[in-house]
């Protein structure tokens, strides 16, 4: 019997990229690991049936590169295909850098995209699945992620309508819609530097919290979190799964809660419940 294979976008060392690598790994399948750069997959260099591929998601000529490699390999076939890239941009939405939130959705949105139209030949020759990582910032409306979290609202929209187009052609599409998971996502982000001239200088400690991941209290372990997604991956699940810490909370909440309790723990959490009160003082204290 044939040992399936899998690829893998975002495989850095600590992230929930190189967690799928190692989980894939442990049931036995061929894993490609790619990230832009193969160094920071050390983690994984070196481990059996482990293949590290240089794949910038951004890039046609290494996307095609990387197709060629896994060609090479399996004689053109791919079971699985993980959409992990990603990257992060933490901005009230008035501040937005304009050429920064084209990079978000070129990495999240349009090279997710390029990625699976490339492979997805390799993935129709074995009546695979592809897996979307998204998350649950999709069906909120956090403050200061206004861009990212557009992102991955549009991953959800365009993977579940992949759902649909892929079926007659064998193929399933899993949407991960994920919560909070333990990872070194916020350490690869930018640094977050708030422009000068901003109307939200009062509350920037809770934007830098929110840029630093520290104003969330925990998340998943992602060993946890890839060994339950790959569960659901190696079941032959379709359509979305809701995996993560919070994730199951949320998809009740932006389901059953009223859109007012759902904007009051928003404010709540990013100091813009006392926004007005907190810039009367400011302007007293000038005066």
């Amino acid at each position: 019997m044939a040992v399936k294979s899998v690829l893998i976008t975002g495989c850095s060392d600590g992230g929930i990229g190189s967690a799928l690598a190692l989980a894939f790994q442990k049931r036995g399948l061929h894993v490609f690991a790619t990230a832009r750069t193969i160094s920071k997959m050390s983690r994984l260099d070196g481990l059996p049936c482990v293949t590290l591929v240089t794949l910038d998601v951004t890039n046609y000529a290494s996307i095609t590169s990387a197709v060629e490699i896994v060609k090479s390999a399996t004689g053109g076939t791919l079971d699985y295909l993980v959409n992990n890239s990603g990257v992060g941009y933490v901005m009230p939405t008035l501040d937005v850098d304009i050429e920064e939130a084209k990079r978000v959705f070129d990495v999240n949105v349009w090279g997710l995209l390029a990625v699976t139209q490339a492979f997805a030949p390799l993935v129709i020759a074995t009546n695979g699945s592809i897996v979307n990582i998204s998350s649950v910032g999709g069906l909120l409306y956090p403050p200061w992620l206004s861009v990212y979290t557009a992102s991955k609202s549009a991953v959800t929209t365009i993977s579940e309508t992949l759902r649909l187009e892929m079926a007659p052609l064998g193929v399933k599409v899993l949407t991960a819609v994920t919560g909070t998971v333990h990872s070194n996502f916020f350490v690869n982000g930018p640094q977050h530097k708030l422009p000068p001239t901003s109307r939200y200088v009062s509350v920037e400690k809770s934007i830098v919290a929110r840029a630093q991941g520290r104003d969330i209290q925990s998340g998943m372990n992602a060993a946890k979190y890839a060994d339950r997604v790959v569960d659901d991956v190696l079941r032959g699940e379709n359509g979305k799964i809701w995996r993560g810490k919070l994730a199951s909370i949320v998809r009740y909440a932006s389901t059953y809660l009223p859109t007012f309790v759902l904007d009051w723990l928003l404010l709540q959490q990013t100091g813009l419940d006392t926004f007005p009160t907190t810039r009367a003082k400011e302007a007293k204290l000038r005066i």
